[in-house]
């Protein structure tokens, strides 16, 4: 193996720990925001029990129709309050 061939694998070696530490880097954020939205779940959830809707239905077409029509009501009626 030659001086040039030795400093070739060098170089790769250095990326690939490079790019090792970066993935286990990104791995980490990845778990991070995985545990920050399983605790959004739960407190969406929770809410959800609270204000009496069924947090099954929510992925319906028709539940998403009515919150937005809610909304909307809910949005025009602070309006002409003001």
């Amino acid at each position: 193996m030659t001086d040039r061939d030795k400093q070739r694998l060098d170089e790769l070696e250095v990326k690939t720990a490079y790019l090792l530490a970066r993935q286990d880097e990104q791995d980490t954020r990845m778990s991070q925001i995985m545990a920050r939205l399983t605790y959004i779940e739960a407190c969406q959830y929770r809410l959800m029990k609270e204000m009496g809707i069924t947090p099954n239905k929510i992925d319906t077409h028709q539940t998403a129709q009515d919150d937005a029509k809610a909304i909307n009501l809910t949005t025009i009626d602070q309006l002409r309050s003001n």
